[in-house]
């Protein structure tokens, strides 16, 4: 009998789930893992790779991102590759600010065109829409469903940046994406209130960053979610709400589940990691929607994440510069928001998280690998170490010391600069291919491809996979 052949031998390295941590090897074979086992030292490869002593992780799925702006697929590919995200999911839709305009559908063939044209990793794409574009969600929505773009997002807030939605619309989203098959994607946040709580600051003169937080409250997000969730409920629709960031969010995302609404959540690491007090340190480079909150919330987040209440952790990264972040001058309601997480985001989590010990190892991949691929249709192709599955993987050193200091790309600051870590990605490897390794990018523009969503593997699906 013929002894096995493979490309690429990861070996002896400590091979991280969902569910365990084992001492094994990693078989790759072309662009997908042909074989995991303690011992594969008898197999024929054309190299072989020392992990001992490292972890060997599947490659994150980045489920929230933002590649529009000075990063856009090219750069933003290349930054997240220095993180151990090896897919990312980016939002595409009719909304100015994001540099698009147009037929949302049109928008969206036009990118993932682009992105297979000049992006280093492989891509999903989540549809968004506005009220602008409420008369074309019956044509549109069937038609991203049929491309394989299967999530749908829609803001509550930003009315008069032209991104929110009516409530009347974000029914018919829910309605039409629940007939589809698709998940309706929601950012929980009250666009009266906001408007009018930045109008009050702005008329009595309270104009500096300290003032941008108590503009946009913790209650908004709660209101903002409970009518979410409510409007799902009446659809007969699956959510995911983005980006929680407080901890009056945490006991509704229970009620609701509880109700038996399909929901599903995600955090951010700068809510994990920063609070408020960083507007009166940095400024506008500090400033994101939500904003920054406070210990307490801090504290419920990392709890709700141990605890299963939060499913994934997603970046919500732009990849604007320091000339871009301050064009506001002294009022902080001009400036952008968006902060530069990509790069940092896993290494921050492991740090405050796992090495602390408010998390797991095991549940740090839940979180950035197997739930986001599984909610989003993609599981098992990404987010796992198995065979049949893309060799999307990353070596980790858990001693690595880093101190943030700017990220690759094309910005020149992080939202976490200044941090100190412990722990960092060493190799990371896309679909059998290294992409990085030892701080030098060695991937090739045009090697990632666009990957469509399976509506019957996600994890809404009835028979789709469940997520821990």
């Amino acid at each position: 009998m013929a002894s096995p052949r493979g490309d690429v031998l990861v070996k002896g390295g400590i091979l991280v789930s969902g569910q365990g941590i084992s001492r094994g090897d990693v078989l790759v074979s072309g662009e997908r893992i042909a074989q995991v086992g303690p011992d594969l030292s008898g197999v024929g490869v054309s190299r072989t790779i020392d992990a001992a002593g490292r972890y060997v992780l599947p490659g994150s799925v980045d489920a929230h991102c933002h590649p529009v702006y000075s990063d856009k697929m090219d750069a933003y590919t290349v930054t997240a590759a220095y993180g151990g995200v090896t897919t990312v999911i980016a939002f595409v839709g009719n909304v100015a600010g994001w540099g698009f305009n147009g037929y949302t559908t049109d928008l969206v063939k036009g990118f993932i065109d682009e992105g297979e044209r000049i992006s280093h990793l492989d891509f999903s794409v989540h549809g968004t829409y506005t009220a602008a574009d409420e008369d074309i969600l019956g044509k549109s929505i069937p038609e991203l469903m049929k491309l394989g773009v299967i999530s749908f997002k829609m803001f509550l807030a930003y009315k008069r940046r032209g991104m929110a939605i009516t409530e009347d619309g974000m029914l018919k989203t829910m309605d039409l994406a629940a007939s589809e098959g698709g998940l309706p994607m929601v950012h929980c946040e009250n666009a009266c209130c906001i408007d009018y709580l930045v109008d009050d600051h702005i008329g009595h003169g309270k104009i500096g960053p300290e003032y941008y937080p108590p503009s946009q409250p913790n209650i908004l997000e709660a209101e903002g979610l409970y009518r979410a969730s409510t409007f799902s409920q009446v659809a007969g629709s699956p959510l995911y709400s983005v980006h929680l960031s407080t901890k009056e969010s945490i006991p509704l995302v229970h009620e609701f589940r509880g109700r038996g609404l399909q929901l599903f959540t995600e955090t951010c690491p700068h809510y994990l990691a920063l609070t408020d007090d960083e507007m009166s340190r940095r400024g506008p480079l500090a400033k994101v929607g939500p904003p920054l909150r406070k210990s307490p919330d801090q504290e419920a987040l990392w709890q709700a994440l141990a605890d299963g209440t939060i499913n994934v952790v997603a970046s919500d990264s732009g990849g604007r510069t320091v000339a871009q972040k301050t064009v506001g001058g002294d009022n902080i309601f001009d400036a952008p928001h968006g902060l530069n997480t990509i790069e940092f985001m896993m290494p921050v989590v492991w740090t405050l998280g796992v090495n602390t010990g408010r998390i797991s190892l095991p549940r740090m991949v839940q979180v950035f690998c197997e739930n986001p691929a599984k909610i989003f249709g993609l599981y098992p192709k990404k987010g796992t170490l198995q065979p049949g599955s893309d060799a999307d993987l990353v070596i980790w050193d858990p001693a690595k010391e880093h101190t943030v200091d700017g990220q690759h790309g094309n910005t020149d600051h992080s939202a976490f600069d200044g941090f100190e870590l412990m722990g960092m990605p060493e190799l990371t490897m896309q679909r059998g291919r290294v992409v990085m390794e030892k701080g030098e990018f060695v991937g090739s523009q045009g090697a990632g491809g666009f990957l469509p969503g399976d509506p019957n593997l996600a994890a809404y699906a009835p028979k789709g996979y469940q997520i821990t």
